[in-house]
């Protein structure tokens, strides 16, 4: 990849940071939240994702963005009032410049028609009435000229706009007045910004007089439509700082020269009367006591020499005077570093390897009698907490919040609403929840097709719901938290809930089940997830197919995790996804089972204990319960499921582990005897050998022997479903 290549690469990286901010912006602004914070966000967003397209000319992006732009700007000066009708066209405008830059970065078209529909939308707004000035100060200055909804005009004639004197109000004090000088170069243009907007920022620090300075414009017939010829003087009466003014350049910084000079300071020498030649405008050597607030960058024709750089006076470099990028910039270019995710991936393998080493080391030292007081022992067990310490700093390093999938779910629930014709609002909780980047990337399928489902088939039409006594619009709750080590993500909606009667019958007529199975309501609510199993009438374009929610269980077992419903009729319905927090590493109870070793996530485990024999109760002719506090749990033989032994461990001749699966409900797994906690290092079974029910995955012990890993839920399921001595799932290793 060439370097031109990788800077459009970070183009993109950083767009996809910015449509976070959109949505974000947007979403409040939905939810009703207007204040100026918000829309500046808003406009900033698109305006930079704007200015990145001109720089490597993406011109149909930046013409489309363009309009976006100007009509936020109309809002963010109070001519367009925040409305429901405008914010929908806004949400639509987003999810149009989004396809844009996807475009863009495959190399592919946008559509047409839908992207000329939108900037008719934008444009009447632009053009529309004016909602009236809020304040008397604001009413009294004259409008500015409408923008022209070509941008290409600004390629061939920078805006001018010429913002007429007002005087300050008596209730506003003025502590200084400014002169300052803006004079746009080349690549001010080329990046699609306009001089207009950033006169615009300036007066809103307090009234300002503009004068247009033209000198330099050549003849018609030798202007060059690339060049840069004008400049602006601004005298400005404010009260505001130094860096308040900085910060109105701050996205053009390296595009242009500005000087300002307060009125109580020394005034700069005189200048030579000569006039320059006609021609673009140079970089002009700044007065000695003027501040500069950025470095000139000059795009010169190639006949012209380059101008040689003008030492800074000594003053200058023993105090030189803050710029835009300092030093809140430096801080804000330090709070993040870009890192290629191989280079991550590659760290994560290489911190388990260094785990898996550490482990085989401290079983060499007990295997050869060292005292645990001796000080190799001692010296393993500070290398013990440092690996973990580090293993647990570098697993950070990936950790991101849901909040990156979560924002780009409105979208989704607007277009399926719309497909739908329901009012739909979308909640969100939990958005900081961070789990393991590797998580991230493949929860955002499933909670996709539960949102679809949701919509589609969980919440009624506007009609029904006023009928059922329930607001017109339906609600869908999506929230995420840490709950047990694990990530829980839910997706709940207040609409009809499962129709369990219905779907016996159509999973009967599809022959999923037999006639005469008698399932509980939980085993009912699950039928959804078989596949090919659908409650809709008809084939659509969301629903109606037998897939969505068979693959949504299927891709989250592939991560190791457990969906569960709960539906209550006429109430509505709650899927709950639990989710390991990371892919790379576990905490597991190490255990005998028929001579062989397996782990047992600890998060699943709640107490261990040997029973009594009173505490043992038989149940039918294999099965038997455990007592323990008061109730009775299943006894589960591991090394029988596995097919490890063909007949059950007396309960009393091992030890016993109480754990939990994600519906709430508790088992007693049976082993010969606990060797320990430790943290292993988790390694895909399904990619290196096949998928064993049963087992989530396999890891690396320290004698370099591999041992399995325990999926409880799955174990428990599958105890359930046996009525007699299973066929072997797995076999001895040798």
């Amino acid at each position: 990849m060439d370097e031109m290549e990788e800077i459009k690469a970070t183009f993109f990286q950083e767009c996809d940071e910015l449509f976070v901010d959109l949505e974000g912006g947007l979403s409040r602004l939905d939810a009703g939240v207007a204040d100026a914070e918000t829309i500046n966000a808003v406009f900033r967003a698109v305006h930079s994702i704007k200015g990145g397209g001109g720089a490597f000319g993406m011109d149909v992006l930046v013409r489309y963005a363009h309009v976006f732009e100007t009509l936020l700007d109309s809002v963010r000066s109070e001519k367009i009032a925040v409305t429901p009708e405008l914010v929908k066209d806004l949400l639509r405008a987003a999810d149009i410049l989004a396809d844009h830059v996807a475009a863009a970065r495959s190399g592919g078209e946008s559509d047409e028609a839908a992207t000329a529909t939108m900037v008719t939308a934008l444009e009447g707004w632009i053009h529309g009435e004016p909602p009236p000035a809020p304040t008397a100060a604001v009413s009294d200055a004259p409008a500015e000229p409408a923008q022209p909804a070509d941008p290409d005009a600004f390629d061939f004639k920078p805006m001018v706009v010429a913002l007429a004197d007002v005087d300050p109000t008596p209730e506003t004090p003025v502590s200084a007045s400014w002169k300052i000088t803006f004079q746009p170069t080349t690549a001010l243009y080329a990046n699609a910004n306009e001089p207009a907007l950033l006169l615009r920022e300036l007066e809103r620090l307090g009234p300002i007089v503009t004068e247009l300075l033209d000198d330099d414009l050549p003849p018609l017939d030798v202007m060059s439509p690339e060049a840069s010829y004008l400049a602006w003087t601004v005298q400005l009466e404010s009260d505001a700082d130094e860096s308040a003014i900085r910060e109105v350049f701050e996205f053009v910084e390296s595009d242009c020269a500005v000087t300002a000079l307060r009125s109580d300071e020394p005034g700069p020498a005189e200048a030579p009367a000569e006039a320059p030649a006609p021609g673009p405008i140079a970089a002009q050597e700044p007065a000695d006591d003027l501040p500069v607030f950025a470095p000139v960058k000059i795009s010169l024709p190639a006949d012209e020499p380059v101008p040689t750089p003008v030492a800074a006076p000594a003053e200058a470099k023993a105090a030189p005077p803050k710029t835009a990028a300092s030093p809140a910039g430096e801080a804000a270019a330090q709070a993040t570093i870009r890192v290629d995710p191989e280079r991550i991936d590659r760290l994560i393998d290489l911190v388990g390897e260094l785990v898996i080493n550490q482990a085989m080391l401290a079983q060499r030292v007990v295997g050869h009698g060292f005292a645990p007081s001796s000080d190799i022992s001692m010296g393993l067990d500070e290398l013990e907490l440092l690996t973990r310490e580090i293993q647990d700093s570098v697993m950070a390093i990936r950790a991101q919040p849901v909040k990156s999938v979560f924002q780009r779910m409105p979208r989704l629930v607007r277009e399926v609403a719309g497909q739908t014709g329901k009012s739909v609002r979308l909640m969100t909780e939990g958005e900081a929840t961070e789990v393991d980047k590797t998580v991230i990337e493949r929860i955002s399928e499933p909670i996709t097709h539960m949102l679809r489902n949701a919509i589609d088939h969980g919440l009624e039409s506007a009609e029904d719901r006023v009928a059922a006594g329930k607001p017109a619009e339906g609600v869908v709750r999506l929230a995420a938290l840490h709950r047990g080590g694990r990530i829980v993500v839910e997706v709940e909606d207040d609409g009809r809930g499962i129709n369990r009667p219905r779907v016996r019958q159509i999973a009967i007529d599809k022959g999923l089940i037999a006639g005469d199975a008698v399932l509980t309501d939980e085993e009912t609510d699950n039928l959804i997830f078989l596949p090919g199993f659908s409650t809709a009438a008809t084939v659509s374009d969301i629903s109606g197919r037998g897939v969505g929610m068979d693959v949504v269980r299927r891709s989250v077992q592939a991560l190791g995790g457990r969906i569960s419903i709960s539906s209550r009729p006429g109430k509505g319905s709650t899927f709950t996804m639990s989710l390991p927090l990371t892919l790379a590493v576990l905490d597991g109870m190490v255990i005998d089972v028929a001579g062989h070793t397996v782990i047992v996530p600890l998060t699943a485990i709640i107490e261990s204990l040997k029973p009594q024999k009173a505490m043992v109760k038989g149940l039918g002719p294999q099965g038997a319960v455990l007592a323990v506090r008061d109730t009775f749990v299943p006894l589960i033989d591991i090394g029988r499921v596995l097919g490890y032994r063909t007949s059950d461990l007396d309960p009393q001749l091992g030890v016993v582990l109480l754990v939990e699966n994600e519906d709430g409900g508790r088992a007693a797994l049976v082993a010969d005897a606990i060797q320990g906690q430790r943290q292993v290092v988790i390694k895909s079974l399904e990619a290196n050998y096949q998928q064993v029910a049963g087992i989530a995955a396999a890891t690396i012990l320290g004698d370099g022997r591999v041992a399995l890993i325990l999926d409880v839920d799955a174990l428990v399921a599958l105890r359930k479903r046996e009525s007699r001595a299973p066929e072997p799932l797995v076999h001895a290793a040798e």
